[in-house]
């Protein structure tokens, strides 16, 4: 697991909010959201409970400010993932390599932070409208998801009459991967799991596209040769 920044050194620099958020993160990443408390983000940055009250108004909305940073995370996780799609699947068009790792980047950004994944869905979270947090400045994961599938359709493998909708089902399909890899219902690493999810990712641009496109034609998907 990644690990985060010092709340205590952020704190120094004047932001105590964002001590508070940071501390937030780690805190819960560490050990759930069952027994976190606001007082445990503020003794964790030290500073006292009420010095946090200015800030927040209760643990919930702690939680949430930690859920939104978890947005932030994700999308900055999916666009590195893209700046190297160029030298991954080289027999697929660039636009169907570039779908598939934002597909993978979703899925390992959620095994590698299940908790914070999991505020981010969650009573607290802020990914529950599709769209994502309002106030997020920067390219969100819904908005990542979109450019991928509009690049599709310029690269001609993605019918334009088949673009409506493509980001609910594809969303669909790893985040739903994700929760049960996270449920322990599939296999959560090794290459197991990697396989199952190339030919799960597969499989989606064949449902997308009506067919599995290589590099220069297309080619159907015969589900003979599924890898799961």
């Amino acid at each position: 697991m990644e690990r985060m920044p010092s709340a205590r050194r952020a704190y120094h620099h004047g932001d105590l909010r964002n001590a508070l958020v940071t501390a937030a993160v780690r805190l819960i990443e560490d050990g759930g959201t069952a027994t976190f408390s606001l007082r445990e983000a503020a003794r964790d940055v030290g500073v006292s409970a009420n010095a946090a009250y200015r800030h927040f108004d209760d643990k919930s909305d702690l939680m949430t400010a930690a859920a939104f940073d978890g947005v932030v995370r994700l999308a900055a996780h999916m666009r590195q993932a893209t700046a190297k799609v160029a030298s991954r699947r080289r027999q697929v068009p660039a636009s169907v390599a570039r779908f598939q790792v934002v597909g993978r980047a979703y899925v390992s950004f959620a095994l590698a932070h299940p908790e914070l994944f999991r505020l981010m869905f969650g009573e607290c979270g802020v990914c529950r409208l599709p769209e994502g947090p309002a106030g997020l400045d920067i390219d969100s994961p819904w908005t990542i998801l979109s450019a991928a599938l509009d690049a599709l359709v310029e690269d001609g493998v993605l019918p334009a009459e088949r673009r409506p909708g493509a980001e609910l089902r594809a969303w669909s399909v790893v985040h739903g991967f994700a929760s049960l890899a996270l449920d322990g219902l599939v296999p959560a690493s090794g290459d197991e799991t990697d396989e199952a999810l190339t030919a799960l990712l597969d499989f989606t641009v064949t449902g997308l596209c009506g067919t599995m496109p290589v590099r220069g034609r297309t080619r159907e998907r015969m589900p003979a040769r599924a890898r799961v």
